[in-house]
Order: C-alpha cells, then sequence, then structure tokens
C-alpha cells in the first residue's frame, strides 16, 4: 500500500513538472517567436513617426520593455531614433515609399502562400537582388539596401518572413522554413524573368536566412550571396541570449529544452537542426561574410564559425566599431565591398546592361 501511494505522488511530481516544462515552453514561444514577438520592432512604428523622428510612446509591459532589448540590444527602438546614422535609416524608408513597391505572391514547397515586396529597376535589368529583413524587422526597414540595388540599376524581391508583416504564417521559424520559401522565390524570378541573375542579400535572421538557403541545391543563376551578422545556429543565438540577456543561468539547457519542445510542436523542426553551420557545409555559392566586431547580440565570434564552415568560395568584411546590424550604415565600406564582390560573379553581359 505504500509502494502504491508512493508511485501515485511520484506521478502526480511528474505530472505537475511535465505541465510546467510545456508551460515554460509556450510561454518562452509566445513571447519570441510568435507573431505577437515578430510585430514588436519597428515595422509598428507609422511612418509618419520615422520620417518625422518621433519616437513612439508605447505603454509596455516589463516583460515587452524587456524583449524589444533583446530584439535590438543597444537598438531599443527608443534609442534607435537618437542613434547618429538614424537619418540614412530615415532616408532609405522615405525612398522605400515613394517607390510604392508592388505586392507580389507565389506559393512555398511547404504549402504555404508567401508575400514579397517588388521593385523594378526604371532601367530593364535582368540582375535580381533577393533581399531578407531580420527579426522583429520588414521590407520597409531593407529600403536602405533596396535603395543601394536599386543604384546599380538592380532590381529588388524583399520577401516577408514567416511570423512578420503580411506572411501567413503563425510563427517566426529564424530562417529554417524561410530558406525553403527563398527558394520558392528564387523559382518564382525564374518562371517570370529571362535569365535572371540573382543574388541573396540578408540582415541579422535575414543572413541566417541566406546561409540557411545556400545549403540547398540552387540554381546556377543564383551567382552569388551576401550574408551580414547571421548566426551559427539557432540554438547557439538562444543560448547566447539565454546566458547573457535572460541571465538564466543553470536554468538555461532546461529553458532551451522547453523552447525547442515547443517549436517543434508549433512549426515542426528542431532549433537544433536549424543550423548555419551544417548547411554551409553544403553551399557551392560564393559568399561574403560581414559582421561588426562590436556585435554582441549576434556575438563577433559567430562570424569565423560561419566563414570556416563555408565549402564554397568566399570573403569575409569586419566592420570596425559596428554594433549589431550597424554595418550596413558604414556605407562607403559596406557598398564598396559589396558592390566589388558582386561584379566577380555577374556575367558581362549582366554588367554591361546595369552600366548602360
Amino acid at each position: 500500500m505504500a509502494k502504491h501511494k508512493l508511485f501515485k505522488r511520484a506521478l502526480g511530481l511528474a505530472a505537475v513538472g511535465g505541465a510546467s516544462y510545456l508551460a515554460v515552453g509556450e510561454f518562452f514561444h509566445s513571447q519570441i517567436l510568435s507573431r505577437k514577438a515578430g510585430s514588436l520592432g519597428l515595422p509598428s512604428i507609422p511612418a509618419e513617426n520615422i520620417l518625422m523622428g518621433i519616437p513612439p510612446e508605447a505603454q509596455l509591459s516589463r516583460w515587452d520593455e524587456l524583449m524589444v532589448k533583446i530584439v535590438g540590444g543597444d537598438n531599443a527602438i527608443g534609442n534607435f531614433f537618437a542613434k547618429s546614422y538614424f537619418s540614412i535609416y530615415q532616408e532609405g524608408v522615405k525612398w522605400y515609399l515613394e517607390k510604392k513597391p508592388e505586392k507580389v505572391t507565389t506559393v512555398s514547397s511547404r504549402g504555404a502562400r508567401i508575400h514579397a515586396d517588388r521593385i523594378v529597376n526604371e532601367k530593364p535589368s535582368n540582375v535580381w537582388a533577393i533581399s531578407i529583413h531580420g527579426y522583429s524587422s520588414g521590407p520597409r526597414d531593407m529600403g536602405g539596401i533596396a535603395q543601394m540595388f536599386d543604384a546599380w540599376g538592380y532590381n529588388t524581391l524583399l520577401p516577408h518572413l514567416c511570423g512578420h508583416g503580411e506572411s501567413e504564417d503563425d510563427n517566426v521559424s529564424m530562417g529554417w522554413l524561410d530558406r525553403i520559401d527563398i527558394l520558392a522565390w528564387i523559382d518564382y524570378l525564374n518562371r517570370e524573368y529571362d535569365d535572371p541573375q540573382i543574388i541573396l542579400h540578408g540582415i541579422s535572421m535575414g543572413g541566417a536566412t541566406v546561409m540557411m538557403t545556400t545549403g540547398e541545391p540552387l540554381p546556377d543563376n543564383v551567382v552569388c550571396a551576401i550574408e551580414d551578422c547571421g548566426y551559427s545556429s539557432v540554438w547557439d543565438e538562444f543560448e547566447v541570449q539565454a546566458k547573457d540577456t535572460l541571465h538564466l543561468g543553470s536554468l538555461t539547457p532546461i529553458g532551451l529544452s522547453a523552447l525547442d519542445a515547443a517549436v517543434r510542436r508549433h512549426s515542426g523542426f528542431s532549433t537544433k537542426e536549424a543550423s548555419s553551420v551544417e548547411q554551409l557545409k553544403k553551399s557551392k555559392t560564393p559568399t561574403l561574410f560581414i559582421h561588426g566586431d562590436a556585435d554582441l547580440f549576434v556575438p563577433f565570434w559567430m562570424l569565423q564559425i560561419v566563414y570556416d564552415a563555408a565549402a564554397c568560395e568566399k570573403e569575409m568584411l569586419v566592420v570596425p566599431g559596428a554594433e549589431h546590424a550597424e554595418a550596413a550604415y558604414e556605407q562607403e565600406l559596406y557598398h564598396g565591398t559589396i558592390k566589388r564582390f558582386i561584379d566577380k560573379y555577374l556575367t558581362a553581359q549582366a554588367k554591361a546592361d546595369v552600366s548602360a
């Protein structure tokens, strides 16, 4: 009888523990990987606020304030407006809005209808840049990058990643499912245009998406890729945030495991398999790796890990003093390095067309 009671008590404790484990995973998932989390950042700010330089006066809970901090580190929304480079960001948003990008859709092989913004250059061109935004960001925030490509005579396609913007997915996939969608956008460009020369570009989560995509079989007309401050794997990035930002200490493995279980329930993959490193080992696409040496959010040390893993032709650009996702604001260095890299891989005809 005593053994029977002890067994029942043990089962009860296990059930409570299991329920708590599930609850922890669901909580972290809702706060980090839900559509609500994906909408916390700059896309939630009205365009007029950005153009007038007026920070939002949102009333946030303490948890939301923490999550905003996690999204951007020192680039939390309020502080972002005070950054020395904010005027560059403003110019990109203004240019993007004036261009009035066309909304386009296609269907991914995973069965989802996906969305992107398309900006066609005023001059005929067969060069296309697929430029991919970061976590809690969106195509509008890539306006400066789209403007850069447009100035070079390229067309630009800017996808809305899972759980962001016009995406019909309820969950953020940190690049893993997005890589499948980028393959669909490559197919879309190949269907819609004659012999397009395609360049992949992405920042932060977008950079990880680029790296993950290059591990898939790609057509030869994907000529090169540029990844800017992407992480080595989703698990690694969450581990950094758990230790350095949330200060979970010894609870980190439990929290990450619970979150991983929630990701598997909601999105059908494990954060451990969502690895830029493993994908890069299969890559044949020439890739430029960019990172700011003051980046703490996606730590600078991850640059060497992904660079060493890449089996493709590769180059590296370290931007001195740049924090997370700030490298692009060092425009002369950033633009010049990217243009020289791309020019190595465009066909002679494509280069002649865009320079005409």
